[in-house]
């Protein structure tokens, strides 16, 4: 014992613990959602430099002012003036990505794989905010408000009060979508919490003529389960009436491959009803059995074969999906595209959902006779609009994209045609190239007492919740 006392003060004794090495640095975890925030673009400037292209008019005699479009600026405003249009892009681990942006509170894009992993961009929409701002542009991507789809006579009386209520009449005699400008043309507040984007938007009194002032939130996120989840709460300062929606218009094989690729789709709807629309497309109130129908989608059905059964030239119709007592979110619709394998499921809060195989975007074996006479400079430039959603306009046709119209080759010969509509990457979005699937309420619900109830009263919350699921179909469809 005294020897190992004296070899320890003498210092000469080699400790027997081993240094270990330096831990290698831990790999850098990759997460499964990565947010990332940039710019799109500016608003436009109004003519009183306010940030609001807006202007008080006047419904009729006795009626209260309310506001519509100024016609000398962009038909778009600014909620609180904000002048930045920002961009929130989502990509997950599993290749999905997705882009958002403030105006409108627009989804811009969608990117999902396809059976063989190779991501493409599903839904449809524009490269530029500019080509947002033009009145041809079908709501691509964008949240529908106050009001989405029509009220026919843009009237409607909010009950308990019974007060009649003139709307803004956009689309005809009918108010649709909101007005001249809804929500799809807001420039909207945005905040980030985590991997969430939410964005708010006041709504003015009598704005487009709706009662009481409107303060809506959204919020976005998309998941690692490549699911894109939007919730959308509203409360308001008087009675008033909500339904707001989202417009994504879809093509599983790409946004950019046009109608034989869409007819190829298999789609199933959970609802054993539809609402009865008028020869103008206005809902009658009545509700039809699907049964013995070509709308009868419970089980799947390949739209090449269910589209020439509709004498409209499409699907445009409001379902009535089947809920259960008590249920959140319920399953709306699948689409499946067998070549690609992708797989779309929507799931929502909602009573109904309308189905909208794209009829009114421009249909390029449709030709526009010329009116009589010589036209003016204002014809000749397209200035006189049809239907916001792709309307066919009367326009010389140069023969680019190869879309001919009658008389081609001939000199000196007026020639005309269907205006196409040009998106991302330089597509020409056409007739049945693309559909949609919107989660809402039944249309024109507050002048039909059978409809769900689309009034907000003060102390009431709206909430409305979509979720979009894309998955890969791995084997081949039976």
């Amino acid at each position: 014992m005294a020897e190992e006392m004296e070899e320890r003060a003498s210092g000469d004794v080699v400790s027997d613990k081993t240094v270990s090495p330096e831990p290698e640095p831990a790999p850098v975890k990759v997460p499964d959602v990565e947010l990332v925030v940039d710019g799109f673009g500016f608003m436009p400037k109004s003519p009183d430099g306010s940030g609001s292209n807006l202007r008080p008019r006047k419904l009729s005699k006795g009626s209260k002012e309310t506001q519509s479009p100024d016609t000398r600026g962009s038909p778009c405003m600014s909620s609180t003036n904000i002048d930045i249009v920002r961009r929130f892009t989502w990509k997950t681990k599993n290749r999905m990505t997705v882009q958002v942006i403030t105006y409108g509170a627009t989804i811009t894009s969608i990117q999902v794989p396809d059976k063989k992993g190779v991501p493409d961009d599903i839904t449809a929409g524009f490269d530029t905010l500019e080509e947002y701002f033009q009145p041809r542009n079908p709501y691509f991507g964008a949240t529908i408000g106050r009001c989405a789809n029509y009220v026919r006579g843009a009237a409607m009386s909010v009950r308990p009060a019974g007060r009649v209520y003139m709307l803004s009449a956009n689309r005809g005699r009918d108010h649709f979508n909101g007005g001249f400008v809804g929500f799809d043309k807001v420039n909207w507040r945005s905040h980030v919490v985590g991997n969430k984007v939410y964005m708010s938007h006041v709504s003015e009194r009598l704005h487009e003529g709706y009662p009481g002032t409107l303060m809506t939130q959204l919020c976005f996120e998309v998941t690692c389960d490549n699911t894109i989840h939007i919730e959308m709460k509203c409360t308001t300062t008087e009675p008033t009436v909500v339904n707001l929606s989202n417009a994504q218009f879809f093509n599983l094989a790409g946004h950019h491959n046009g109608s034989e690729s869409m007819y190829e789709h298999i789609v199933t709807i959970n609802a054993d009803k539809y609402t009865q629309v008028d020869d103008e497309g206005l809902v009658t109130g009545e509700k039809k059995v699907v049964g013995g129908t070509a709308y009868d989608f419970r089980v799947p059905r390949c739209l090449k074969a269910m589209l020439p059964k509709i004498p409209m030239g499409g699907y445009d119709v409001n379902f009535c999906i089947t809920q259960g007592t008590a249920q959140d979110l319920t399953f709306h619709a699948r689409a499946l595209h067998p070549g690609t394998g992708r797989v779309l499921e929507v799931y929502s809060n909602q009573p109904g959902m309308q189905f909208y195989t794209g009829n009114r975007l421009p249909d390029p074996e449709k030709i526009v006779e010329p009116l009589p006479g010589a036209l003016n400079a204002d014809e000749e430039d397209g200035i006189e609009q049809g239907e916001s959603e792709g309307s066919e306009l009367r326009e010389e046709d140069d023969g680019e994209n190869g879309d001919e119209a009658s008389g081609a080759g001939s000199e000196g010969v007026e020639q005309y045609g269907y205006v196409p509509l040009t998106g991302k990457g330089g597509t020409l979005y056409k007739k049945h190239g693309l559909f949609c699937l919107l989660p809402q309420n039944y249309p024109d619900a507050i002048n039909h007492k059978n409809f769900p109830n689309s009034v907000l009263n003060p102390g009431e919350v709206y909430v409305h919740k979509i979720q979009y699921k894309f998955g890969i179909l791995l084997g081949k469809y039976v």
